[in-house]
């Protein structure tokens, strides 16, 4: 065995990044394998943005045809699953052409084999990979994987090395303002240098319940993996207005995430006007992480006057939609709320 083969993994490290939406997993794995070098696959397509300074380009894969796969020395089941022993490790050592497949992660507990099975795609890099600004640019996004609906996890193998350059944000591709990416791997097995950004803000997968994400067998056959469930979302809470009184309560923080789970999303907020009635009014609550989003946020309630008891919406589960905010008001005027809201 070589010296250069005896130290191919350089450098694992994996990292979380906040979302608007949640946090979603990004991992980075960077080696020294060398692998078969094959003809470059995939296509870009620019997109022109209503603004000057961000131009977004996405890059997808070329899927070959279920005759064209070689799987030859892959581990492969029955079903066409890719067995491995976690995600990382079956995108690394699995030499597979773009396309989607099923990666099953397979373990030993307590002397049952179980295992658990991720939809992924894959794109191929086998040439050096430079992400850099064109003339005039301040900023670009480069954006990977189809724009399709299909739930799956992202995997970008880099063959041979990754630069990305000042300016450059590398993130998933989307579908309008929705993701349906369960997460992003980039699996580079020569050199990485990142003087750009590797992101996933705003990329907390939508309408996905969470499950326990198999990212790395330790030699003690234990697991680094991020856990289905996450942090709680903050509870709503009621408030009553007292006659000829303003009351204005800020919204509650959802519960942190440990040992690698999202965060639950916020409590809305509430304002209660001055009014001659006594009223009830309801913050919308949070919801609570998944393995592939933070918790979204509970509505808001803005409010001067009502006789009945009033509910801002909670948010939805599983990385959708946050809570509606409501207002209602009576004869004062919509600048007087405005004011209000602005002196929190």
């Amino acid at each position: 065995m070589t010296k250069k083969l005896k130290k191919r993994i350089k450098r694992i490290s994996i990292g979380m990044t906040m979302s608007l939406l949640g946090i979603t997993t990004v991992v980075v794995v960077s080696t020294s394998f060398f692998g078969v070098e094959k003809e470059n696959s995939y296509i870009t397509e620019t997109v022109a943005e209503s603004y000057e300074e961000e131009n977004i380009e996405i890059i997808k894969g070329t899927p070959s045809s279920e005759e064209t796969k070689n799987l030859d020395g892959i581990n492969v089941a029955e079903d066409g699953a890719i067995i491995c022993d976690s995600l990382i490790q079956g995108a690394k050592e699995n030499n597979l052409p773009d396309g989607n497949y099923t990666f099953r992660v397979v373990w030993e507990e307590s002397g049952e084999t179980k295992n658990k099975d991720y939809a992924v795609e894959i794109i191929n890099f086998y040439e050096d990979v430079i992400y850099s600004l064109e003339e005039g640019q301040t900023a670009k996004t480069i954006s990977l994987g189809d724009t399709t609906t299909e739930y799956k996890t992202l995997i970008a193998k880099y063959h041979k090395n990754l630069t990305i350059e000042k300016g450059v944000t590398v993130t998933a591709s989307t579908n309008g303002v929705l993701t349906y990416k369960k997460g992003m791997h980039i699996c580079v097995l020569g050199k990485l240098e990142n003087n750009g950004t590797i992101s996933m803000t705003a990329r907390g997968t939508y309408n996905q319940a969470g499950e326990d994400v198999y990212l790395w067998k330790n030699l003690d056959n234990s697991y680094e993996y991020v856990p289905a469930v996450g942090g709680a979302g903050a509870v709503k809470h009621s408030y009553y207005s007292v006659n000829g009184t303003e009351s204005r309560r800020h919204g509650g923080a959802g519960t942190n995430g440990i040992n690698r789970q999202t965060g639950g999303g916020g409590e809305g907020a509430v304002n209660q006007g001055d009014t001659s009635s006594r009223f009830t009014t309801y913050s919308g609550a949070g919801s609570a992480g998944t393995s592939y989003s933070g918790g979204s946020g509970g509505g808001g309630f803005d409010l001067n006057y009502r006789s009945t008891t009033q509910y801002a919406n909670d948010a939805q589960p599983n990385g959708g939609a946050g809570g509606a905010g409501k207002g209602s008001r009576s004869s004062s005027s919509w600048a007087s709320r405005v004011r209000r809201w602005r002196s929190w």
